[in-house]
């Protein structure tokens, strides 16, 4: 006959409680299933576990060894119960985020202040890189969970969602004669030296597209981060059309903004890889990061009217 868990349960109650009787009440049953239980364990291990003496069981030699070793298993059990309940609560107590500059100089510090509120004991480590090199990353797995500014169409190894959508702004040192305008467009550029982003920015061919054939800028600048651009704007070298999320970031920098027209979308993609599941603190990140993202989205709206 072998041994089952409910034996050794209720072995162990009746060793800690002193009595059947007591051990029943403990484990929400009868006496006499109890007394059923522990002939059971006897005749499976083939030595008796306890004596009457009197009115009083009294472990043998035997079941007092016995109990020695169910003690220490059930030690390792309440080890795993504490265990599982951690990585319920934490996950695996370590988060590596990797992202793009605008973000690490900008909203992520914040994001990662709030999820260090909810998740106190968590590991964080922070890579900053430009998008296709933070990509690689997530792919790569060497972080957990990213953020970028855009996605390559043959980025293997990374599944995609978009947690933000913000429509671009222009932006000018400020008492720029851009400042008189409400809304600026293409035409409003004619003859600024315009600021871009390099042109492996999927954005920057985009906003290209909505400047005619003799486009009217100057274009004899062009940064790989939109923080740069933005504090050279401050420093009245140049315009530019970039994020509300990364031009409010850097109002200090004595930039003004006006809504930017046509339409120009700004887009922040959480990668994960596609060849690990998502963990619990990765679904915790990825929550929290779009909601304040989205909360900042609405915030620099509201401020542009």
């Amino acid at each position: 006959m072998a041994i089952n868990f409910k034996q050794i349960e209720t072995f162990r109650a009746v060793m800690v409680s002193g009595s059947m009787t007591a051990a029943a009440q403990a484990l929400h049953t009868s006496q006499p299933n109890v007394s059923r239980l522990i002939a059971q364990l006897e005749r499976a291990n083939g030595f008796k576990l306890f004596e009457r003496v009197g009115a009083r069981l009294v472990p043998t030699d035997e079941g007092a060894q016995f109990f020695a070793d169910v003690e220490r298993a059930f030690i390792g059990l309440h080890s795993l119960e504490n265990s599982a309940q951690h990585l319920k609560r934490g996950g695996t107590g370590r988060l590596r985020i990797g992202a793009v500059p605008s973000l690490t100089h900008g909203l992520l510090p914040a994001i990662i202040q709030r999820f260090r509120q909810q998740n106190p004991h968590v590991h964080i480590s922070i890579h900053t890189n430009d998008s296709p090199n933070v990509a690689h990353w997530a792919a790569t797995r060497f972080c957990d969970v990213c953020l970028v500014s855009y996605v390559a169409e043959d980025m293997a190894g990374v599944q995609s969602e978009i947690i933000c959508d913000v429509p671009g702004v222009c932006i000018f040192p400020k008492g720029h004669r851009l400042g008189a305008l409400e809304v600026v467009t293409p035409a409003d550029l004619k003859g600024e030296e315009f600021i871009s982003l390099s042109h492996t920015d999927g954005s920057r061919t985009r906003l290209d597209r909505l400047f005619a054939e003799e486009d009217p800028r100057v274009l004899n600048m062009d940064a790989t981060h939109a923080a740069t651009v933005c504090s050279l704007v401050g420093l009245g070298l140049g315009v530019s059309v970039v994020s509300p999320l990364v031009a409010n970031e850097y109002l200090h920098t004595d930039i003004d903004i006006r809504p930017f027209a046509p339409e120009l979308r700004f887009y922040t993609y959480l990668l994960l890889s596609s060849d690990r599941p998502e963990n619990v603190l990765t679904q915790r990140f990825r929550v929290l990061a779009g909601e304040m993202l989205r909360e900042a989205a609405r915030g620099s709206l509201e401020r542009e009217r």
